[in-house]
């Protein structure tokens, strides 16, 4: 009998974990994007500084930051889906789902430096742009605070 209350219990607390509210939804994104501005600063100034390097080294800088970016984005989407979204909240689920979109547009990106494919550089790079512009104003739109914005 205790077992199944305790089980009980726990599912209970999985529930609340797995359906926020709005406000608790858009609060824990919030704090999660926080944690990642502060996982790509390093990753900023790294790209301002490979500006001034030889062309051939700029290549493999880009390469190596958007490898990072990818890895950070990958951890980023995980915690993020595991917030869970409000109830009947097509919206939010949108937005989370809007996450896998910029994390392939972004592995594009990363290949064609990583490839030294100019055409395929420009065609990934410009897409990613549009859909995380895009995706950033429907986030902000929803009410996040801190995602969304640069």
């Amino acid at each position: 009998m205790i077992a199944v209350l305790i089980l009980g219990s726990l599912v209970a607390v999985g529930a609340a974990y797995a359906a926020p509210t709005k406000a608790q939804f858009i609060r824990q994104g919030d704090d999660l994007c926080r944690q990642v501005q502060r996982e790509l600063a390093p990753l900023r100034r790294q790209a301002q500084a490979a500006k001034s390097l030889p062309e051939a080294q700029q290549w493999v800088a880009a390469t190596r930051l958007w490898t990072a970016q990818v890895r950070i984005q990958v951890r980023f989407n995980a915690r993020f889906r595991a917030l869970g979204v409000p109830p009947g909240d097509s919206t939010a689920r949108n937005l989370v789902r809007g996450l896998d979109r910029g994390l392939a547009l972004a592995r594009r990106v990363r290949d064609a430096f990583a490839a030294r494919n100019t055409t395929a550089l420009a065609t990934a790079l410009s897409a990613y742009v549009r859909f995380t512009t895009s995706l950033n104003r429907r986030v902000a739109a929803y009410g996040f605070r801190v995602c969304g914005r640069a």
